[in-house]
This record gives C-alpha cells, sequence and structure tokens, in this order.
C-alpha cells in the first residue's frame, strides 16, 4: 500500500483563516520531512490490516504532532533553519509560530476524534505530555557533561520516543480490541525513538553528515557523545564549555570524543538487539501479514547508518 498523505492540502482547512494569512510562506520546512513517523504507522496498519483511510489519518495525525513540535522548539531554541529551508519562525514570527503549532496539534487531536476511541485518544495526550516534559527536560539541563545517563535516555524517551511509541499502538489501538501485544509494541517503538536520538547525537560527530559538524560541541547542547566524555573526563569538561570548535580540540581530547561515540554505539547496540528481539516475537504472536516486521528491522540498520 503506498499512502500519499497529501500534506500539502491538510494543514490548513478550507475555510481556515491561517490558510489565507500563510498562502504565500514556504512552508517546506513542515513539509519537507522524512515522513519516517507516517511510514511506521503504514507498516504497522499493514501488520494489523487496517483499512488504507484509517492509516492515512494516522499518519498525518503524526506527522501534524511532529511537525508542531519542531515548530515550538525552533521558538525555544530560536532556530532560522529546518530541513534545509527557512524555519517557520523565521519565516513568520515567534508568537505566530506558536499559534501555528497549537493550531497543527489541534488539527491532529480533531482528525483523531474520527475514530470515537477513546484509548487512542488517551495515548496521543500521553505522548503530548511527554514531549512536553521533554522539552523541559532539555531546557532545564544546560550542561551536557554532567546529565546522567538515566536522565539522558528519559529524555530520549520522553522527547522522541514517545512519538515514536505512538506509531506503533495507534494502528494496533485502532484495529482491535485485543491488547494483548501492547506491551511489546510500546517498547518496541519507545527503543526504536530512542536509537534515533541516539543516532542523531552521534552524527553530530560524523563530518561526513549533513548535520552541522560538530554543533552541539559548539552550542553545548544535549548530547549522547558529550554525556560519555563528561563522564570519562569530567577535569575537562569545563575547558570543554568554553571552545568554540572541535578544531580546538588537543589531539589526545580528539581520542577522547571517539572512545565515546564508541561507548555510545556500544549502548545503543544493546537497544538494537533488544528491538531484534521484540520483533521476533511479533512475528510468531501478531495475527496478521508481519512480513512488514522485516521492513521495520531494514529500517533499524538504515538509522545506524544514516547520515541526516
Amino acid at each position: 500500500m503506498k499512502t500519499d498523505l497529501e500534506l500539502d492540502h491538510f494543514y490548513f482547512s478550507d475555510d481556515s483563516y491561517l490558510k489565507e494569512d500563510l498562502k504565500n510562506v514556504n512552508l517546506k520546512g513542515l513539509t519537507g520531512g522524512k515522513l519516517l513517523r507516517s511510514k511506521l504507522v503504514q507498516y504497522m496498519g499493514e501488520i494489523f490490516s487496517l483499512g488504507e483511510a484509517e492509516v492515512v489519518k494516522l499518519g498525518r495525525v503524526v506527522e501534524l504532532v511532529h511537525n508542531a513540535t519542531l515548530t515550538h522548539d525552533d521558538v525555544i531554541d530560536n532556530s532560522h533553519m529546518r530541513r534545509d529551508n527557512p524555519s517557520i519562525p523565521a519565516l513568520i514570527n515567534n508568537k505566530k509560530s506558536v499559534l501555528l503549532g497549537d493550531y497543527m496539534l489541534a488539527r491532529a487531536l480533531h482528525e483523531l476524534s474520527d475514530f470515537n476511541n477513546p484509548k487512542l485518544t488517551a495515548e496521543l495526550t500521553l505522548t503530548l505530555k511527554d514531549l512536553v516534559e521533554g522539552e523541559w527536560i532539555q531546557f532545564e539541563n544546560t550542561n551536557p557533561y554532567q546529565i546522567t545517563t538515566t536522565l539522558y535516555e528519559t529524555l530520549a524517551l520522553k522527547k522522541t520516543g514517545s512519538l515514536f511509541r505512538w506509531c506503533f499502538i495507534a494502528p494496533y489501538l485502532a484495529s482491535t480490541p485485543d491488547h494483548k501485544l501492547y506491551d511489546d509494541l510500546v517498547k518496541l517503538g519507545e527503543e526504536i525513538g530512542i536509537i534515533f536520538q541516539m543516532t542523531d547525537d552521534i552524527i553530530d560527530f560524523n563530518s561526513e553528515s549533513k548535520k552541522t559538524y560538530g554543533l552541539d560541541f559548539r552550542n553545548n547542547n544535549l548530547n549522547y557523545v558529550l554525556h560519555f566524555v563528561g563522564l570519562n573526563h569530567p577535569e575537562l569538561t569545563k575547558k570543554f564549555l568554553q571552545l568554540e570548535s572541535m578544531d580546538e580540540l588537543t589531539e589526545t581530547e580528539k581520542t577522547y570524543f571517539d572512545a565515546a561515540i564508541k561507548l555510545a554505539k556500544d549502548r545503543m547496540q544493546k537497544k538494537v538487539q533488544l528491538c531484534r528481539d521484540i520483533i521476533a516475537r511479533l512475528s510468531q504472536s501478531a495475527d496478521g501479514d508481519t512480513s512488514s516486521l522485516s521492513e521495520i528491522e531494514s529500517l533499524i540498520d538504515l538509522l545506524q547508518t544514516r547520515l541526516y
């Protein structure tokens, strides 16, 4: 099933005042993403024999929520670029950007109401709560070298894993009242989301990636690699916080970062194996077509090697 979410035409209803006001604004920062989350919804919809119309609705919901959070994040972080395009705050202003993010969340909840499924709605509101808490944790912890492993993984789960979790359980909850696979699907979604966040942090230190090399280091952003650097070399963190570029590191200090990257990848591999174990269980216990599970497994492999 090839699903077109028609996002270019969906963000604003025909009678929306926002549609008229923003008709000349370049919204590619919203519609130009990889649509990874809606692809996961599609895979899970195929596994649980969900109709295409329902898959499209759930896919739009998850992309609306994702883009709403990105719009709010760009306001908080004062970001001027998103997906190689000007960010929404750069195109309009912060106040309108906050309202636009709120509008997208409202559109998502309105779309979801068509399912008349309280459990489905409750799971999305839980996800929204987690997303806010994740952003709050990030805002309150400004030293990437001091964050604990537990707090980092809590942040990754809430900031990223929570919406991935919803991608896995939403098609399931929409297709059946049987919740026997619920716990495995929750865990799989959360772990894949954490893996996604870990790889995002790791590629910040890959000069071949499409991200700005060393940006998290320069801005002292919370980052899994920087966490391990601080854990192993706390005596150097004050110096690192004051540096402007990775180029200012000594050759010895660069080896500390290489070692931290290896530690981060090793920890990530444990989560990858956990995901493979869950997928193996699901392939035995799910009643529908489980061939899409192999697509999800391939996606996990792709996440580990991505450069953007």
